[in-house]
C-alpha cells in the first residue's frame, strides 16, 4: 500500500505545482485582459485643423478693374480714369503664385503669403488726362504700365478648435508697393508714380472638417480708417473646397476678393487709387 500512496502524493504534489493550481494564472489572465484595454493611440485625421505646415501653389485668374487720380504737385486735382477702359489696362489675368502656413503649439497659426500683379495697356485715348504734372491729349498714344506687389504675414489664434471644427481671429501685417508709369513716346511725355508702405488688418480664419477627405475654409481681412492725410481701406476674402488626396496633399478649388481704396492729400502722394480684383483659383496643398 505504500507504494500506491507514494504514487498518489507524487501526483498531487505534480497537479499543485502546475500553472491551473498556482497563483501566477489569475495573474497571466489578469494582464492579458489589460492589454486588450490598453488601445493604440487614437489616429488624428489629417486635415487643415492638424496640419503642422502647409505649402500651396496657386493659379489664380482675377478679374480686375482699377481707378486712379494722381493730382500734380501745386495740388491741382488730376483726372479720375479708369485703368482697364481708357488706358487699355487687362482686365483679367492669368498668375500662378504660392503661399505657406504653419503653427506654433496646437492654437497659434502664421500664414505668409506674396501677390504679385503687373499690367501693361497700349492705348490711342480720346479724351484730355491729367495725370501727374504732364497732361495727355486727345490722339496720344500713350503707353501704361501698373504694378502692385504685396506681403503679407498674418497671425490668429485658435479660440476653438476640435477634431472637425477651427475659428481662429488675430492681426496681419502687409507691405504694399505700387509702380506706375504713363508714357506719351511721340510727345517725349513720361509721368511715374511710386509709393510703398505698411499696413495692418484685423483677420479671422475658420475650418470645418466636413469628412475625412472634404474640408471648408474661409478666410478674411480688414482695414478702415484713416492716418493723418491718408484715408483708406482693406477688404479681403477667401473660400475654398479641399478634397484630401493622400495624408500630406490636397487638391482645391476656391474664390478670392481683394478691395484697395486709398484716397490721400499728403503732398507727396496726392492721389485716389482704388483697385479691385476677384476671381476663381485652383490649388496643390503640400503638409506635414
Amino acid at each position: 500500500m505504500q507504494a500506491p500512496f507514494k504514487v498518489l502524493l507524487l501526483g498531487v504534489a505534480a497537479l499543485a505545482a502546475s500553472p491551473a493550481f498556482t497563483a501566477e494564472p489569475p495573474a497571466k489572465a489578469e494582464a492579458g485582459a489589460q492589454r486588450q484595454l490598453l488601445q493604440p493611440p487614437k489616429m488624428a485625421v489629417a486635415s487643415p485643423i492638424t496640419d503642422r505646415f502647409a505649402v500651396r501653389g496657386l493659379f489664380y485668374m482675377p478679374d480686375i478693374a482699377t481707378v486712379v487720380r494722381y493730382d500734380n504737385s501745386a495740388g491741382v486735382d488730376g483726372t479720375l480714369v479708369s485703368g482697364e477702359d481708357t488706358l487699355g489696362l487687362q482686365h483679367r489675368i492669368r498668375q500662378v503664385s504660392v503661399d505657406m502656413m504653419f503653427r506654433i503649439g496646437e492654437r497659434h497659426r502664421i500664414r505668409a503669403d506674396f501677390y504679385k500683379m503687373a499690367r501693361s495697356g497700349d492705348r490711342v485715348i480720346n479724351q484730355q488726362i491729367r495725370f501727374g504734372d504732364d497732361v495727355y491729349v486727345v490722339n496720344d498714344r500713350v503707353l501704361t504700365t501698373m504694378d502692385m506687389r504685396k506681403l503679407g504675414l498674418t497671425y490668429t489664434y485658435s479660440v476653438f478648435r476640435s477634431e472637425k471644427w477651427e475659428l481662429g481671429a488675430g492681426l496681419a501685417l502687409h507691405l504694399l508697393q505700387l509702380e506706375g508709369t504713363l508714357d506719351a513716346p511721340a510727345r517725349f511725355v513720361r509721368e511715374s508714380l511710386n509709393t510703398a508702405g505698411p499696413f495692418a488688418t484685423l483677420s479671422a480664419n475658420a475650418i470645418w472638417r466636413v469628412t475625412r477627405r472634404f474640408s471648408l475654409n474661409l478666410a478674411g481681412d480688414y482695414l478702415g480708417g484713416s492716418v493723418g492725410d491718408v484715408k483708406g481701406g482693406y477688404q479681403s476674402w477667401h473660400g475654398d473646397v479641399q478634397f484630401r488626396v493622400r495624408p500630406n496633399l490636397a487638391l482645391g478649388l476656391g474664390y478670392t476678393q481683394t478691395r484697395f481704396r486709398i484716397v490721400s492729400t499728403d503732398p507727396g502722394f496726392d492721389d485716389y487709387f482704388n483697385l479691385k480684383y476677384k476671381g476663381p483659383e485652383a490649388f496643390v496643398r503640400v503638409s506635414f
